[in-house]
């Protein structure tokens, strides 16, 4: 019977046994089917409605940045020299970075928590997430098999800190029963006990560290439009942790409390919450690297006046501090207009002045 139902199997499709002529040349023109090609409009204009349904993913943002910068050098050079250009795009990048690292933490936890299935625009950063993590779980696998393989079989070459043995061979041979156990203890496990406490306590302080010592102690040395960002991300980054642990109970009064109970309904609609959520926020990481790499800045109530408290109002006069500061000429700190404090809209990139509204007003009385 299997031998039956074997011969009734052809073993190639038809289209194998008998190819179509696509060529007399070219035997393998039919595996391949002809792609239509496409003029430069359509793609662009097929990734614009790409980029409008489903969004962009972080490492086309990335690449754009890089692209902006490169028009900027390309734009100062002729304006200014290179060296000069270079600067001014090297501060602007050094603001970006530090809007990208907060991109790609953000993305990452609502990438966990799995805050993005309701946003269609965030589809395409999801997915890419997915497969960034699938790989680095693969990657890592790989390297501890490995490391556990020479491990096991005494392959292993070299151990860390083996440069201290001359000074173990410093002590007498009558302490070896002693000081052996104590340098192999150095030599195999040290590393990763050392390591452990750094990921455990002291990597959530490295940042900390960095602004004091490069934004605080050398503020000399750092120009003040990269202060200026890094300043108003470690003011931001405490309420931005806040909403994400927030978040994170969300989700789990979602999973313990609405869904166990039958109330769908108010648990999907919080999940549609937490989907804006995210997409508020990896908004406006991108909002503020875009805005860091052209060297501008932008207004936060509250946030910008407590960053500027910190590190002065900007220098007008110098071409590396960058674009327009309006609302530093607006109000006096310490003596703050409410009104004043809580307006969002500074004109186009903080252009516009109280002086220049006052101007405006006084040419329409004048007509």
């Amino acid at each position: 019977m299997t031998h039956f139902f074997m011969d009734n199997i052809p073993l190639y499709p038809s289209y194998e046994i008998n190819p179509p002529s696509y060529g007399v040349n070219d035997p393998f023109n039919y595996i391949i089917p002809d792609v239509p090609t496409l003029s430069y409009r359509e793609i662009i204009l097929n990734k614009i409605n790409q980029i409008t349904t489903v969004g962009f993913t972080i490492d086309e943002f990335q690449k754009t940045m890089v692209i902006f910068c490169l028009i900027r050098f390309i734009i100062y050079s002729i304006k200014y020299n290179p060296i000069t250009s270079f600067k001014i795009c090297a501060v602007g990048s050094a603001s970006c970075l530090i809007w990208a690292m907060a991109l790609n933490g953000c993305v990452r936890f609502h990438f966990t928590q799995h805050n993005m299935d309701d946003i269609k625009l965030l589809s395409r950063i999801a997915t890419e997430e997915e497969e960034y993590l699938r790989f680095r779980k693969m990657v890592g696998r790989i390297n501890y098999m490995d490391t556990y393989w020479k491990k096991a079989t005494g392959q292993m070459s070299s151990y860390h800190f083996e440069w201290i043995r001359p000074i173990f061979d410093i002590i007498p041979k009558r302490y070896s029963n002693l000081t052996e156990p104590i340098y192999e203890y150095i030599r195999t496990d040290l590393f990763y006990v050392l390591k452990s406490i750094y990921k455990t306590h002291i990597r959530t302080l490295v940042p900390m560290m960095i602004y004091g010592l490069t934004v605080r102690v050398g503020k000399r040395y750092m120009p003040y439009h990269t202060r200026w960002h890094a300043t108003l991300y470690f003011i931001w980054h405490p309420l931005h942790s806040y909403t994400l642990q927030c978040a994170s109970r969300f989700r789990a009064y979602i999973a313990d409390e609405l869904v166990p109970n039958r109330r769908y309904i108010d648990a999907e609609n919080l999940r549609i919450y937490l989907g804006a959520l995210a997409f508020a926020q990896i908004s406006f990481c991108m909002y503020a690297m875009l805005h860091a790499i052209f060297s501008q800045y932008f207004y936060i109530p509250f946030l910008v006046q407590n960053a500027e408290l910190h590190i002065g109002p900007r220098p007008a006069n110098s071409i590396y501090s960058g674009g327009y500061t309006a609302w530093q000429d607006s109000f006096v700190f310490y003596d703050l207009n409410l009104k004043e404090t809580l307006r969002l809209w500074w004109g186009f990139l903080g252009r516009g002045t109280k002086r220049d509204r006052d101007r405006r007003k006084n040419r329409k009385k004048r007509k």
